[in-house]
Parts: C-alpha cells; sequence; structure tokens
C-alpha cells in the first residue's frame, strides 16, 4: 500500500476524521503503518481512543479499498488526497480539511480556484432571491471568478446554472458520494458542470447517500474552497448560516444580499449584516474587499479576464429581421417558447428554425421545461440590408 492510498483508506474509515488523521501521520512517519499496526501500539497513540484504535486494526473490515479504486476509476472519479499536488492549497489552510477529495470533471477547476467566491442562499428563493443570485453570479463570471456552490435547490441551482449560461467555471460540492446526485433533478446540470470546465467534488466515499449530518461538513468544503462567502438569500434557518458561520471560522470574508424587511427569507442575511458582514448590491461590492489598498490594481490574470468579457460583451452580432425579432422579445428573463411563438406572430417553425439559428451564434439558449433566454453579453443588432444593385 502507497501512502496516497493510505490516505483514501483512512477517509473510508468510521469514526476517523482529518483530526485524527493529523495525529496518525505525527506518530506514524510512514503513514501506511497505521493500518493494521498492532493493538497495543495503536492505543499508544495520544487522543486517539479505544475504538479508532480496534478501527484501525481492523481497518479491512470496515473498507474495501481495492474496490473503491477499481469503481472510481469506472465512473471517472479522480481521487486527490491530502498531500496530492491537485489538492486545492486554499482548502489545505482549513482547521479540517478533508482527508480526500472524490472529482468528476476538470481537476484544473480545484487547482486554479484561488479566485473563488462560495454563493449560497435558500432553497426556497424568492423571485427577488433569483434575481440576485443570477445576477451576482454573472457579474462573478465577467470578473473572472470561478463560482462555489453545493447543488441545492434554489439559490444554488441559480447560481451553478447562471455561471454555466454566462460561459464562466464553477464547483458544486455535494453531500454525498458522487455515484449519484441530490436532488436528482439536478442530474444534468451535474453533468453540464463537469463537461464544461467545473468539477463535483465531494468527500464522501461512493456509495455515501445523502444525510442530515453530511451538509454541516459539505458546507465547510464550500467556503473552503473559497476567498469570500455570499450568502444571496436565508431565512433565520436556512443552512447556508451555517456555511457562512465556518467561513467566518477559516478567516474568510463573508458577503450578504440585503432584502425586503418584512420578509422571512431576508432575515438570515439581516443577521449577518447586523454581525458585520460586508453588504453586497453588486458585484463590485465583492471586489472591493479583494482590493489591497484603495485605487491598487488588480492582477494581470483579472485585468485579461475582465478585457476578454468586456470585449463579448460589447460584440455586435447582426441579426436577419426575425431573429433580431426574437431576441428583442426575449428580453433579460427566461420566456416560455409558446408565449414567444404567440408574441412573434410567425409559424412554429420558422420560429424554431430562428431560435436555432440564434443558438449557432451563442445569442440564445433553450432550456428545459420549453424555455428560451439570451445569452448574457451578447448584444444583437438588425442586419443590414445588402444595397440593391443598380438597374
Amino acid at each position: 500500500m502507497t501512502r496516497r492510498e493510505a490516505f483514501i483508506a483512512l477517509n473510508m474509515l468510521p469514526e476517523i476524521g482529518p483530526g485524527r488523521v493529523r495525529l496518525l501521520m505525527e506518530c506514524f512517519p510512514e503513514l501506511q503503518e497505521c493500518l493494521g499496526a498492532p493493538l497495543e501500539e495503536l492505543r499508544r497513540v495520544p487522543r486517539l481512543g479505544e475504538a479508532c484504535a480496534r478501527v484501525l486494526h481492523q481497518w479491512e473490515e470496515h473498507c474495501d479499498l481495492e474496490r473503491e479504486l477499481r469503481q472510481a476509476r469506472q465512473a471517472g472519479v479522480a481521487l486527490v488526497a491530502w498531500e496530492d499536488p491537485s489538492y486545492p492549497p486554499q482548502l489545505r489552510e482549513i482547521p479540517d480539511p478533508p482527508v480526500c477529495l472524490y472529482v468528476r470533471g476538470d481537476l484544473l477547476a480545484l487547482q486554479q480556484s484561488a479566485n473563488s467566491l462560495a454563493m449560497v442562499g435558500t432553497r426556497l428563493a424568492t423571485a427577488y432571491g433569483s434575481r440576485m443570485a443570477r445576477r451576482l453570479a454573472t457579474q462573478a463570471v465577467r470578473n473572472g471568478w470561478t463560482v462555489v456552490s453545493g447543488l441545492a435547490r434554489g439559490v444554488d441551482t441559480i447560481c451553478h446554472q447562471a455561471t454555466l449560461e454566462a460561459g464562466g467555471r464553477t464547483i458544486a460540492v455535494l453531500g454525498n458520494g458522487l455515484d449519484s446526485v441530490y436532488p436528482v433533478e439536478n442530474l444534468e446540470l451535474a453533468r453540464r458542470i463537469a463537461a464544461s470546465g467545473g468539477a463535483l467534488v465531494s468527500e464522501f466515499p461512493l456509495g455515501s447517500r445523502p444525510d442530515r449530518h453530511h451538509f454541516p461538513m459539505r458546507n465547510r468544503i464550500i467556503s473552503g474552497l473559497s476567498r469570500g462567502t455570499l450568502v444571496v438569500e436565508a431565512s433565520l434557518q436556512s443552512g447556508s448560516l451555517i456555511t457562512a458561520a465556518q467561513a467566518t471560522e477559516q478567516g474568510r470574508i463573508v458577503f450578504a444580499v440585503p432584502g425586503l424587511a418584512d420578509s422571512p427569507a431576508a432575515r438570515g442575511c439581516h443577521a449577518l449584516l447586523k454581525d458585520g458582514a460586508r453588504l453586497v448590491e453588486e458585484f463590485s461590492d465583492v471586489q472591493e474587499e479583494f482590493t489591497l489598498l484603495p485605487g491598487l490594481r488588480d492582477s494581470a490574470f483579472q485585468r485579461e479576464e475582465r478585457r476578454r468579457q468586456e470585449e463579448l460583451r460589447e460584440a455586435e452580432v447582426p441579426l436577419p429581421p426575425l431573429e433580431y425579432r426574437l431576441w428583442e422579445l426575449l428580453g433579460e428573463e427566461e420566456r416560455p417558447l409558446d408565449l414567444l411563438v404567440a408574441e412573434s406572430g410567425e409559424r412554429v417553425s420558422a420560429v424554431l428554425a430562428a431560435l436555432l439559428n440564434l443558438e449557432i451564434r451563442q445569442m440564445a439558449r433553450q432550456l428545459p421545461g420549453k424555455r428560451v433566454r439570451r445569452v448574457p453579453g451578447r448584444r444583437g443588432v438588425p442586419q443590414a440590408e445588402a444595397p440593391s444593385r443598380p438597374p
């Protein structure tokens, strides 16, 4: 067994968390030697405890390492151990970093996640919360940030979707094994995240089911992967407040979006603001917190990313009459396809053909549920008519 395999096996064992792994690393320079060591030797490890000593002594009764490695390979899941180069440096800095990460998608999303922002919120997002989540996630992408969230219903889902629609990279941290997706309705969204340069991440072994005890553990990874945590909308009972508290414990900045004073969905954010969270109305409020000195210019990476996104936003795409009319009808919000057909006054076949051309031009995107929306950052203009030829 290699040292790396020892980390993976320890991550699979009950009662053995990051703290106890550190104890074992201090007592066993060759970490793999702790697995199956004599029981008496394990009992002498300070603060390990009898139960953990027995688990380690009989570790093969609690996990099948070869089977886990084989299933991960077959599922296209990468295993990133604590000491691997791919392990995110900022996550290693938190008090209890995961011993092992399961990753589906692009490992570069983890290696290049230093400019990441966690965006979380209620599962029961209001129209206002949905609008703010979509807008702020889009702005984050335009400023070169990776968006980290938890793939939960509501605000998390909206942030992931808006990031993908804006052409950005997003990381989803799950509270279950990567051989399943929870909630199940986000299966297609999870596939898109993994296929578009982002990643699905979990510390839980394959086969682990969603469990209410898993989600607070998952939340510390969301905040730990990020430079700051933005709570978009949350009630006083929202799990997002746990993520915000963990961000504070990790020394990360907490941001919150204000809501309506009489809305229960805003009370969690207002409580955070009273406790010192930074108020966010636009993404520039987040950016300013990470500027070292007033007026200091951003990094070359951020400047280049902003320039590229600005060029994309300002690019004018000439559109034929029907495509331009449909693009104008779409506005900034999702529209039902049947309503779009009715408002256009055109045949269904003509509208579908024009929408296909808009998708090819990256001006619109058809969504599940027969809904359509513009691609953010693109601007349509009427196509100039060809000059008539002289007689």
